[in-house]
């Protein structure tokens, strides 16, 4: 043998290695991976969930027992139901309307149905109920005020308040003033129901004129005919003078002129013409 044949010899078997070698490296790298085990996940969510419905049970089993245990105990019977705020009409009364009653369960309560018999009373603007435990029903009404009279035959008089809310029927002649000249068909008002929508919209004037007078300090307002919104007809019966007002534009101006005629005409029986540009008294014999 050469040695030239000797020498390629380990040459291939080299190359073959090498073949070999690449052959193996390459086989680890294509081998597909180890499936992983799903069954420890599965159980693990399983149990989450049960946990989880588990404290839901619980917490719905608490409620219904506190529930229970509010609506049947004695111990939040009602013992005490206090009125507040209540000055026109009397606390029993209210007591009364509201249809509450002791001994009975302070959670078993209907508010709404409360709030609505009480507001059968032509005084309550608003009504609000409250619960101080363990047995007490509290009673928080707001009361309308009667701010004007409306004459009927018979020496009667019904009490208007500041909305337009017809509230009693009365003999008491108080030194509230009279409204005349109103469309409100007041032969079927019934307390609590409101004057129409015309009557209504002149109730913002005859609040700033009343507010004129008061602060100017005029005389007692008597009587306002409300019958024609561009010209209101004032009365002061103690000053003997009527006030021809027109309507509520330049009130304030108007007002001094109302102070002015007062003092200056002292007890003189007359009218004052303050709807024409030319303001002027007009006495009367």
């Amino acid at each position: 043998m050469s040695k030239k044949n000797k020498r390629r010899k380990p040459q291939k078997e080299e190359d073959e290695e090498i073949i070999i070698g690449y052959n193996t490296r390459q086989r680890k790298k294509d081998k597909p991976p180890k499936k992983k085990k799903k069954s420890k996940n599965v159980w693990k969510k399983i149990k989450t969930i049960l946990l989880a419905l588990l404290k839901i049970v619980l917490i719905l089993a608490t409620i219904v027992g506190i529930g229970a245990f509010l609506f049947v105990s004695p111990v939040f019977n009602i013992v005490e139901i206090k009125v507040e705020n209540a000055s026109k009409i009397n606390e029993n009364t209210y007591i009364s309307l509201s249809g509450v009653k002791t001994e009975e369960n302070i959670f078993r309560i209907n508010k709404s149905k409360i709030i609505e018999g009480i507001k059968t009373e032509s005084y309550v603007e608003e009504v609000e109920i409250g619960r101080e435990l363990p047995g007490t029903i509290i009673i928080t009404v707001e009361e309308r005020e009667p701010k004007y009279r409306i004459e009927k035959n018979g020496g009667l008089y019904m009490y208007i308040d500041k909305n337009g809310y017809y509230l009693e029927e009365t003999t008491e002649n108080t030194n509230m003033p009279i409204l005349r000249g109103i469309k409100t068909d007041i032969e079927n008002l019934k307390p609590g129901d409101r004057m129409i929508e015309e009557d209504l919209e002149k109730f913002n004037d005859l609040i700033k004129i009343i507010d004129g007078v008061k602060s100017n300090n005029i005389e007692e307002l008597s009587i306002i005919n409300m019958s024609d919104k561009s010209n209101y007809v004032l009365e002061f019966i103690s000053d003997q003078k009527k006030v021809m007002l027109g309507d509520i534009s330049n009130l304030s101006t108007k007002m001094i002129w109302i102070k002015y005629f007062m003092t200056n005409e002292g007890n003189k029986k007359g009218i004052i013409h303050l709807n024409t540009e030319n303001v002027y008294f007009a006495p009367e014999e």
